[in-house]
């Protein structure tokens, strides 16, 4: 491998190399292209294991997106890329699958849910970190329902914000809390198109997610709860629901976050992205 130094930054493909840059490099790297065809791994024998790994790889990517949904609008907390973290953890519960072939083998989470308790949006900042009161909540596998319950307290105790991505938390001035409930579907191969699908035609990928209102971070907030139900009438614009059948394949999966905002143009509380916290508080 190759590393280029000036010719004006060139990055992208000339002929038989390839320049690209990489994280936490200066540098262009150069490389000279290879590797089998994509036509070549489709179809060449040689290959079949190959094809049988990437198969599965793409179930645990549409497992990763299906948990993703589950808090949709809610990964804005996050410090980083939870996509193939999760898509990581989909890989360790396809593993245990003894019963299927490789190639085949299913993503059962809902043997596996402890594996998602405690899932954390932030590295360095920590959920409980950074929210120093304890929450309890409730999920209702029957009424597809949960409850998160806030006690009352004094963010200059409650709230953490020294810490190195809220550095200059003096701009974000007010905080909220959201909580998100949605439907996990354990995934498996369908062996008519190839492709992973939920093992029922409910996919399960409906959400439903509540904040309180916006608090100053030097205020005191009062004891509330946060009250969410999937089988709600009233729902908010481009929230999907699924209120068919609900089996023990399905997982709810309950999120909480605190965001914090601060005002736009118009003084509206918008949240930042990138800063605050969240954590999958629970799963039934």
């Amino acid at each position: 491998m190759a590393r280029l130094k000036n010719l004006d930054q060139i990055t992208g493909s000339l002929k038989n190399l390839s320049f690209y840059t990489r994280k936490g490099s200066d540098g262009i790297i150069v490389r000279t292209k290879g590797g089998a065809t994509k036509e070549k791994i489709k179809r060449d024998p040689a290959f079949a294991n190959l094809r049988k790994v990437n198969k599965e790889f793409g179930g645990c990517s549409k497992m990763s997106k299906q948990i993703r949904m589950a808090f949709y609008r809610l990964e804005h907390v996050a410090e980083y890329n939870l996509a193939p973290v999760l898509s990581k953890l989909a890989k360790d519960i396809q593993n245990t699958d003894t019963e299927n072939p490789v190639g085949e083998r299913g993503i059962y989470l809902s043997k596996y849910r402890y594996l998602l308790s405690g899932f954390d949006f932030g590295r360095t900042t920590r959920f409980n970190t950074l929210l120093r009161v304890p929450l309890t909540f409730a999920i209702d596998r029957q009424t597809q329902q949960a409850t998160v319950n806030i006690p009352s307290f004094t963010c200059s105790f409650g709230l953490n914000l020294h810490d190195s991505r809220s550095a200059n938390n003096s701009a974000y001035g007010n905080f909220r809390t959201t909580a998100a409930l949605g439907v996990v579907t354990d995934m498996q191969l369908n062996t008519a198109n190839q492709t992973y699908e939920p093992v029922h035609d409910k996919s399960g990928q409906g959400y439903k997610t509540l904040s309180t209102g916006w608090y100053s971070t030097q205020s005191t907030v009062e004891e509330q709860k946060l009250f969410l139900s999937l089988k709600s009438e009233s729902l908010t614009p481009g929230e999907t629901i699924n209120t068919g059948d609900f089996t023990d394949a399905d997982t709810l999966v309950l999120t909480v976050i605190v965001e914090l905002g601060m005002p736009d143009a118009f003084g509206n509380i918008m949240p930042v992205r990138g800063v605050g916290g969240g954590m999958v508080m629970g799963l039934a």
